[in-house]
C-alpha cells in the first residue's frame, strides 16, 4: 500500500513541474489536496523535483489548515531563507495568517538561532519581519 502512495506522490510531483501545461499543473494541485501529508511538498530536493515544483508545492501547503502545518513550521520557515525562491511569498502569506501566535513565534525563534549560527543575515531579517507582524 505504501508503494502505491509513493507512486501517486511521484505522479503528482511530475504534474507540478512548472514546465508542464497549466492544466496539468492545476490537476496536480487538485490531486495533492487529497494527500494525507504535506511532507513531500516541503521544498523537495531530488534531481527531478526541486525548484521546478516549489511554487506549486507552496500553493498546496498554503491551502492546508493551521493544524496540518503546525508540525512543519520550522521547515516552512526555511523557505524564507531566500525570497527569490519559488513559492517563498506564498509561504510567507500563509504564515502571516497562521492563528497560533505562540507556536509560530517559537518556531521563528528556533530558526533565528539557526540563522545566526549559520550567519545568514538575510534569512534572519526575513524571519524578524514575520515576527513583527505577529
Amino acid at each position: 500500500m505504501e508503494a502505491i502512495k509513493m507512486v501517486d506522490i511521484t505522479e503528482i510531483m511530475d504534474m507540478l513541474d512548472w514546465h508542464m501545461p497549466s492544466e496539468i499543473q492545476s490537476k496536480g494541485i487538485s490531486l495533492a489536496r487529497n494527500t494525507e501529508t504535506i511532507i513531500p511538498f516541503i521544498q523537495p530536493l531530488t534531481p527531478k523535483h526541486n525548484k521546478n515544483v516549489w511554487g506549486n508545492c507552496a500553493v498546496i501547503i498554503s491551502e492546508r489548515s493551521d493544524e496540518e502545518i503546525k508540525p512543519h513550521l520550522p521547515e516552512m520557515l526555511e523557505w524564507l531563507q531566500d525570497m527569490n525562491w519559488p513559492g517563498a511569498f506564498c509561504i510567507l502569506n500563509r504564515l502571516q495568517k497562521y492563528s497560533d501566535e505562540n507556536s509560530l513565534c517559537n518556531a521563528i525563534n528556533v530558526c533565528i538561532k539557526k540563522a545566526k549560527k549559520c550567519r545568514d543575515e538575510v534569512w534572519e531579517s526575513n524571519l524578524r519581519l514575520l515576527l513583527h507582524k505577529q
